[in-house]
């Protein structure tokens, strides 16, 4: 397992230093893959989804104290980036649904905007079959990343950074309180079967303490990065699965929503933009659905204003990784009732 882990950070990494995004996911899907054609299986740890969703909940919990939201009209911005949500979300929905014939838990796990991992903990709480549902979301994922590339004229992230965290011991010791909390807390909802919990309960516990000790918490990049590449092996082994023709119908499926989902969220900037006053390229970086690495990657590259674009981001992560847990826990329980 370990040296299974070794192999596909490896080639992420590598792959990184070449200037290709989120190469650290993408590197162990590709790995998987070639590796499984050669009859060659990778097993990753059994606790790989509560370890991300700690990880990940953290980091962006910390980050949403680091954002300005100091902007005109932040009101009307906000309701507008509900409404870009709810539009992205109900046509892919209708979509999959109505067009491609999936259930119904398929096509809102699969129509969610955005968080692959929250939405890999859903899978695993509902036993939702995942191969279609992981192959709409990185999908999604890749047209975006390759779209950002594009509009900024580079295609690469920052490279990995293999160094010690930069925490002092104060810092340190908040860092393991927050994540303890965030693991106690979602120990309990995990008992209450609320889906996703650790995502929730790290954030919101990264993001009071932080702001209530108001001490610089940096959460090490080397987890984050770790956290990347198990993701990635995880959607690696939904991969292969499929028989290639399968594949292929699956990928082009999601492909079309994720392309008519970019053009009504760009419907959405210009009127926004024109009621707002607010720049329309700023406001497409900050709805478009998914991808918040790249997305302020392409804002700084640009000189547009990135806490924005990372602000709206934080807030729709936040959104649609609260939405779906509670949503799936109401309906778990209204049929535990008629029962």
């Amino acid at each position: 397992m370990g040296l299974g882990i070794a192999i596909c950070a490896l080639i992420g990494g590598s792959l990184t230093y070449l200037g290709i995004p989120l190469a650290l996911m993408f590197g162990p899907i590709l790995a998987i893959i070639i590796f499984h054609r050669f009859g060659i299986q990778f097993a990753i740890p059994k606790y790989t989804l509560t370890f991300v969703q700690l990880s990940l909940g953290t980091s962006v919990g910390l980050m949403f104290n680091q954002v300005s939201l100091q902007a005109e009209n932040l009101f009307l911005l906000l309701v507008m980036l509900v409404i870009c949500l709810a539009v992205q979300f109900s046509f892919s929905y209708f979509w999959f649904h109505r067009k491609v014939g999936w259930t119904k838990q398929e096509a809102m796990l699969g129509s969610v905007p955005g968080a692959m991992a929250a939405i890999l903990a859903l899978m695993d709480h509902t036993n939702t079959p995942p191969q279609k549902i992981v192959i709409s979301h990185t999908i999604r994922l890749i047209i975006l990343i390759l779209l950002a590339g594009i509009v900024v004229g580079s295609s690469g992230d920052p490279q990995p950074m293999i160094e010690l965290p930069s925490l002092t011991l104060e810092a340190t010791a908040w860092l393991s309180i927050i994540v303890l909390v965030g693991l106690v807390l979602g120990l309990i909802l995990q008992k209450l079967h609320v889906p996703a919990p650790f995502m929730l309960t790290s954030l919101a516990s990264a993001s009071l303490i932080q702001g209530w000790v108001n001490v610089p918490i940096n959460f090490p990049i080397m987890i984050t990065e770790l956290s990347m590449v198990l993701i990635g092996m995880n959607i690696g082994n939904h991969f292969v699965v499929f028989p290639m023709t399968s594949l292929i119908k699956n990928i082009y499926s999601s492909a079309q929503v994720v392309i008519i989902n970019i053009f009504l969220t760009l419907l959405i900037t210009l009127f926004a933009a024109w009621i707002t006053g607010y720049p329309m390229q700023v406001l497409l970086l900050a709805w478009a659905p998914g991808s918040m690495e790249a997305m302020t990657f392409a804002a700084i590259t640009m000189n547009l204003d990135a806490g924005f674009v990372m602000s709206n981001h934080i807030i729709r992560m936040v959104i649609i990784q609260t939405i779906p847990s509670v949503v799936m826990f109401w309906q778990e329980r209204r049929e535990k009732r008629s029962h």
